[in-house]
């Protein structure tokens, strides 16, 4: 019982003043779900009014946290300073503010950072001492307005397991950005202005790839590798029309594909086709309204379907 006194009297502390500012936050156990988990926090998500500024005198209080969140909240401005001293951060949530900007040098003191949130905000570009975190392993960029990833060093992160991009306007992820990342298992594309996919035949341990709502005009021929587990793959709601059989053959069993029903299907042969099928028995397939769909009503064969689909040429 001791300890849960103590730990009140600490909780109350940091509503004190340092050197005449106020700490907003709850210094709290850790959060068990993320990274850091064997130490403290700071919870400073949906606080009264939202904070519209970080509250750097809380760090003055209890630097050696191990995880800060700062989401749901209204913070516009990010400083190279707005992280000073604390080094030790594993877990770090900025979800659902208002940054536009993140200084270049803000980042580059957490050697330590493995899970970081930057997604819901207004950011256009990423400062560059990110893709020196290469401990990070889960990485959330989703609904800010990054354009450029050709700009973007992400085949540094080498340790990153889920990469988040979706609801940005990024037209192209060149695979050699993801080559490297070899444990990889999410990622997510989804609502974007992609015209491209990059190429996952490195990144075996992919679970989850949602590419769904770009502006694809063809996909690879030979996009996966041997995969290991299962994979999710949402493609629906593209320009594109024509898939080939080879990119799904090397899905493995219990697979679930969500895909338009009016995109055809192309196998180089028979042999190849009745190999689909087989493999497909095992997979779930639905359209965008999670209906299922029957594969065998869109493979078409090579030399055999001469029919245009869409206005377009079959493709091989």
């Amino acid at each position: 019982m001791l300890w849960l006194v103590l730990l009140a009297v600490i909780t109350a502390l940091t509503h004190e003043r340092v050197w005449g500012e106020e700490c907003p936050c709850q210094y709290l156990e850790a959060d068990p779900l993320f990274p850091g988990s064997d130490g403290f926090r700071w919870d400073c998500e949906y606080v009264a009014h939202g904070l519209t500024s970080i509250p750097t005198a809380c760090w003055l209080l209890h630097p050696d946290v191990t995880q800060i969140f700062l989401g749901y909240n209204e913070i516009s401005e990010v400083t190279s300073q707005s992280l000073a001293g604390v080094t030790n951060l594993q877990t770090l949530s900025f979800k659902k503010n208002k940054i536009t900007v993140i200084p270049p040098a803000t980042l580059n003191s957490l050697s330590s950072l493995e899970f970081l949130d930057l997604s819901s905000n207004y950011l256009s570009e990423l400062p560059t001492d990110l893709w020196t975190l290469t401990t990070l392993t889960h990485l959330y960029l989703g609904d800010n307005q990054l354009n450029d990833a050709l700009n973007y060093n992400i085949s540094n992160l080498v340790n990153v397991e889920v990469l988040d991009l979706h609801l940005n306007q990024l037209s192209e992820l060149p695979s050699e950005s993801v080559s490297t990342l070899s444990n990889l298992h999410t990622l997510h594309l989804y609502w974007n202005s992609l015209v491209n996919l990059p190429l996952l035949t490195h990144n075996l341990h992919l679970q989850e790839l949602l590419v769904n709502g770009n502006a694809l005009l063809e996909f690879p021929k030979y996009m996966f590798g041997n995969l290991t587990q299962p994979l999710t793959y949402h493609f629906v709601d593209n320009p594109a029309y024509d898939v080939w059989a080879t990119m799904l053959l090397p899905l493995p069993e219990r697979s679930h594909i969500m895909m338009g029903n009016d995109v055809w299907v192309w196998a180089e042969d028979d042999q190849q086709a009745l190999q689909l099928l087989y493999q497909a028995q095992s997979w779930v397939i639905l359209d965008g309204l999670s209906e299922p769909i029957d594969l065998t009503s869109l493979l078409r064969i090579c030399g055999v379907t001469y029919t245009r689909h869409r206005g377009n040429l079959p493709p091989c």
